[in-house]
């Protein structure tokens, strides 16, 4: 099998306490000791079982950047083909193997901040790299893993006093993808039933108040901007998590009126994807079904993104340049 290019989104997060959130991050860990102390543990201690998963860590002793591979063990059973005579029949794998799909953790220099990338669309998200970190008690202390955001979006929707429009957009995802959009907002519910029942289709929901005075009374736009800002407040945490599990999400923005201190109210655009710092990079495939990436050329494409996004990184966490 030859390897081909494939484009891999690289999420970043940082590794906050999760009984604090909200205060300033965990003293920086030293994290060439604890991933030193993970390379020598057996492999039943590197092993977690949650959430109905197997995931077990490792450390590749060959790749001297500071990494960690979260490995979630698959239950499928692959089919094989024989290309002599064409016939098909099951893996077989011997008693002490077995498949799994793949995250590859790079841990970055400042802020406790770490770089993601799956190693395709079964591979550990961050819900179960925090399972695993929390189960390992990998840090001392119960952690977070929080995403990378410049939090604009987030703080002007907190200071508007009402929202004109809101337009999400979700792409088609692989058809065998796990992924699921769990809400807690209505409108999350119902775009995660449309998503669930058109798999194959992009889905765009836009809800704007109409702004043509003669077709609402003023008391019932002032209503309509208003439940839509409640709308968009509960849809703006289900987004997060969304954005954390799953590609699915291409756009996701309002159009609010926020209050400036004294002064007359502004229309600002609201855009909940662009906050997330993010990468784009091509990294070869060894697989053809996208399951297994080179390891070597996934931690130097994470090193080389964090490199170029070092800068708004260490803006986004208040880490000194």
């Amino acid at each position: 099998m030859t390897a081909r290019n494939r484009d891999r989104t690289v999420h970043f997060y940082q590794v906050a306490d999760a009984k604090e959130p909200d205060v300033p991050p965990l003293n920086r860990q030293d994290w060439g000791v604890l991933l030193g102390r993970l390379r020598d543990l057996p492999l039943g201690e590197r092993t977690v079982g949650s959430g109905g998963e197997t995931l077990i860590g490792a450390v590749d002793p060959n790749q001297p950047a500071p990494h960690l591979l979260l490995a979630k063990v698959r239950k499928d059973h692959p089919q094989q083909i024989n290309f002599d005579d064409g016939s098909f029949s099951q893996l077989q794998l011997a008693a002490n193997q077995g498949l799994v799909d793949v995250t590859t953790v790079y841990f970055l220099s400042f802020g406790n901040v770490m770089a993601t990338m799956g190693g395709g669309i079964s591979a550990p998200r961050v819900s179960a790299i925090q399972r695993w970190f929390n189960s390992m008690q990998f840090v001392r202390e119960e952690v977070q893993l929080r995403p990378v955001v410049d939090g604009r979006s987030r703080e002007k929707l907190a200071r508007a006093t009402a929202v004109d429009k809101l337009t999400i957009r979700l792409q088609p995802e692989p058809h065998d993808s796990p992924t699921a959009l769990r809400s807690s907002a209505d409108l999350g519910d119902a775009l995660g039933n449309l998503h669930e029942k058109y798999p194959d289709m992009a889905i765009t929901l836009t809800l704007e108040v109409p702004k043509k005075r003669s077709r609402f009374s003023l008391r019932r736009r002032s209503r309509g901007q208003q439940r839509l800002l409640d709308s968009t407040t509960a849809l703006a945490r289900d987004i997060g998590d969304w954005l954390d599990n799953t590609d699915a999400v291409h756009t996701a923005r309002a159009e609010a009126h926020i209050d400036d201190w004294n002064q007359q109210s502004t229309d600002e655009k609201i855009d909940f994807v662009a906050e997330r710092i993010t990468a784009k990079c091509l990294v070869p495939v060894e697989a053809t079904d996208g399951h297994s990436v080179n390891l070597h050329v996934a931690l130097t494409e994470l090193a080389r993104v964090a490199h170029e996004q070092e800068r708004v990184l260490r803006a986004a966490v208040g880490a000194d340049v």
